[in-house]
């Protein structure tokens, strides 16, 4: 699809949520609704927001470039309301990007993985360079508790050192955790297995599959496996420093 149709099918497609968005009842948020703040701002399931022109700018590249210099007017003299600006992310994600922007001192609350994702897709894409790296520190500090579920993150996100830090906080007792547990019965248990680890790989994408899957084998050929059907080392943490997927 060339350029042009991209561009066109981004544009009807705006155009059409500006459409349905006349004939639904936009909900205001509860707290980012000052009448004072002329800025407004649409989330993909209806939530209309007031935000301050200053706060926006001052964080976001992308606000800045949209808003310009120009000041606040403040609301028109017929009582006309601002065009308001679309945006194809949740009001969970808006206002807490709002929240960060109007504080002194940024600190992200604790907010499940799915949501940090969101804010930090949101933040590159707002080009808010001075949060993007709060929000990566959420994803950073989950992977302690829950490793294998940022390691897909990560290798979407082609983020390779978020993917060595996850990498480190899988030993044996996680993997085993991960992958030996919740088998009920005994019977094809090993296939069972085997199926569950591959359905896992098949979440990375292919640069990260390929590459945890060799590093992982060249592991097993130097080491001596009393169980004939194990063929994966379970300290995932041993092959972190020199893990690189650029090779595949």
């Amino acid at each position: 699809m060339s350029p042009s149709s991209n561009s066109s099918s981004n544009f009807d497609k705006e155009a059409t949520i500006n459409e349905i968005a006349i004939d639904i009842d936009l909900r205001p948020h509860p707290v980012h609704n000052d009448p004072k703040d002329d800025i407004i701002i649409i989330s993909d399931d209806y939530v209309k927001f007031r935000a301050s022109r200053f706060h926006l700018v001052r964080h976001s590249q992308f606000f800045e470039g949209l808003l310009g210099d120009t000041q606040s007017s403040s609301i028109e003299e017929d009582d006309e309301e601002p065009e308001p600006i679309h945006l194809q992310f949740s009001s969970f994600t808006i206002s807490l990007f709002l929240d960060l922007a109007g504080a002194c001192n940024p600190c992200i609350p604790d907010i499940r993985i799915n949501q940090a994702v969101d804010l930090l897709d949101f933040l590159e894409f707002a080009i808010c360079d001075n949060l993007v790296d709060k929000a990566r520190d959420v994803l950073m500090k989950a992977a302690e508790n829950e490793p294998f579920e940022i390691l897909v993150i990560a290798s979407n996100r082609d983020d390779l050192d978020m993917f060595k830090h996850a990498l480190r906080q899988v030993n044996t007792i996680r993997y085993k955790a991960r992958f030996h547990q919740n088998l009920p019965g005994r019977k094809n248990v090993e296939k069972r297995r085997l199926d569950l680890i591959k359905q896992y790989f098949q979440r990375l994408t292919i640069s990260y599959h390929l590459a945890l899957l060799h590093a992982l084998m060249q592991i097993c050929t130097t080491e001596l496996f009393v169980d004939r059907n194990i063929v994966l080392t379970q300290d995932w943490c041993e092959i972190a420093d020199d893990f690189d997927p650029s090779r595949f």
